[in-house]
């Protein structure tokens, strides 16, 4: 008998005088609210009826269902947002390096056509390091600084590495400074 009412309810919620054009139907406020009305009616009547622990669960599962109703709008709220956000972040990625792929290619045909060499700071830096390593190279040591003794080829071979090591015979830490204070005293 419900499901019968409901039917009637249904269709009397929308006005099948009241059709568009398209052929959709209206809906016809007046009978949607009276409608709300009703059934909340019916619910209240049911509510009332049931013994107090089945009132109590009601209510706490209808507080649950309202929690979890604001929590997935919430939550759907925000997906809507990060999936802007990552939109307009990639657009403005891709068009940054759209025109910056344009202004190299212009910068590139700017030195074609003029004919003139584009400075590359990179070059200058390679040879600085360059120049500090043939350098750090050029004090090799030959003596321990503190013990005197000669230095083996293996130690050699790790100051040339690393640019310090450590003396077999006594232990002391090797540097390029003690390489530095070596070559000034030895020539």
């Amino acid at each position: 008998m419900d499901s019968i009412f409901f039917k009637i309810n249904f269709n009397l919620l929308f006005n099948r005088k009241k059709i568009n054009k398209i052929g959709e139907l209206k809906l016809d406020w007046e009978t949607f609210f009276d409608t709300i009305g009703f059934w909340y009616n019916v619910f209240v009547d049911w509510f009332v009826e049931q013994p107090i622990y089945g009132q109590v669960l009601t209510l706490i599962g209808l507080i649950t269902l309202f929690i979890l109703a604001i929590t997935l709008v919430y939550y759907t709220i925000k997906g809507i947002a990060y999936l802007v956000y990552y939109i307009f972040k990639g657009i403005y990625y891709l068009l940054k390096y759209i025109g910056y792929g344009f202004y190299k290619l212009f910068e590139g045909f700017y030195f074609l056509v003029s004919g003139k060499r584009k400075s590359s700071k990179l070059k200058v830096k390679n040879l600085n390091i360059q120049n500090n390593m043939i350098n750090s190279n050029i004090y090799i040591l030959e003596y321990c600084s503190e013990c005197g003794r000669k230095i083996s080829e293996k130690m050699k071979i790790h100051f040339e590495k690393n640019g310090m090591t450590f003396c077999e015979n006594c232990g002391e830490l090797l540097t390029l400074n003690n390489a530095l204070r070596t070559l000034t005293v030895s020539h």
